[in-house]
């Protein structure tokens, strides 16, 4: 039987981002520069803040609205730069980091809760939705998301909005089962065995990943889910319009290490 949105988007739908145990794990994932599992190398991230200050702001001075903000990397550099930042992260230890790594002091705000619930301020002359995040959310979520984005700007603000690409989450779902044994890891303090299998619904555009961790000591089993939206061109641009936003296209110049991820800017 075809699955339905519904039963796609139930119940804890994503992995637990908002537990205390897995976001100080994952922290260490985000800090990592061995990879770009979690948040990308700095290296990157500094090449990314120079794109948005000059090409985006002209250098100008800006209130930005950093949604999906992890540890604070993006916001920390912008607010070097004199702009002002408000962060919105669902990871309590990433908004710890970002406020006890705060530097710029008053420039930066960062918020402890969910961008479906939270409130966004304003107004801002930028949001920015980076490395995927709005995938893993519902289309009706998704949509509510950006109309709230677009209530907090200026008139004249924009959107950076950074997709996942439709092949990059089709491949996500159509990924071979596998299995790993860890000594501590991200779904667990303790040695525990990680299955993952992974199924594509073609008819909706979304994968999901089921994640069963089973511990070493005692064979305590937990089981958790990924979800993921592939957006076309046109469903996302349709998505920008009925959220209120115009002009919305793809930003070929955004300097990024992947063909995976797609950044695309709209105004109001």
């Amino acid at each position: 039987m075809a699955a339905t949105d519904e039963n796609l988007w139930h119940g804890a739908y994503k992995i637990p981002w908002h537990e205390p145990g897995f976001s100080r794990r994952m922290l260490a994932e985000h800090l990592s520069q061995d990879h770009d599992m979690a948040s990308r190398r700095i290296e990157w991230i500094d090449r990314q803040v120079e794109w948005i200050d000059g090409a985006l702001l002209g250098g100008t001075s800006s209130s930005i609205l950093d949604l999906g903000c992890g540890p604070g990397f993006y916001s920390h550099r912008l607010a070097a730069r004199g702009h002002r930042c408000r962060g919105i992260d669902f990871g309590p230890a990433s908004i710890a980091y970002a406020r006890q790594h705060n530097e710029a002091d008053a420039r930066c705000e960062f918020v402890l809760g969910d961008l479906r619930e939270a409130a966004f301020g304003g107004p801002h002359d930028l949001a920015m939705i980076l490395f995927g995040e709005l995938n893993v959310f519902s289309p009706a979520e998704a949509l509510s998301i950006l109309r709230k984005a677009r209530t907090a700007l200026t008139p004249r603000g924009l959107l950076i909005v950074e997709m996942q690409t439709p092949e990059c989450v089709e491949d996500t779902g159509r990924a071979e089962p596998s299995e790993v044994e860890f000594e501590s890891g991200l779904f667990s303090d303790n040695p525990y065995r990680g299955r993952t299998e992974s199924r594509w619904i073609p008819e909706q555009g979304v994968a999901v990943q089921t994640f069963s961790v089973t511990e070493t000591c005692g064979g305590h089993e937990h089981v958790y889910r990924n979800t993921t939206k592939a957006w076309t061109n046109d469903e996302l641009m349709a998505l920008l319009e009925a959220a209120g936003f115009h002009n919305g296209s793809p930003r070929t110049d955004w300097p990024c290490n992947t063909d995976r991820l797609i950044l695309w800017t709209a105004g109001g």
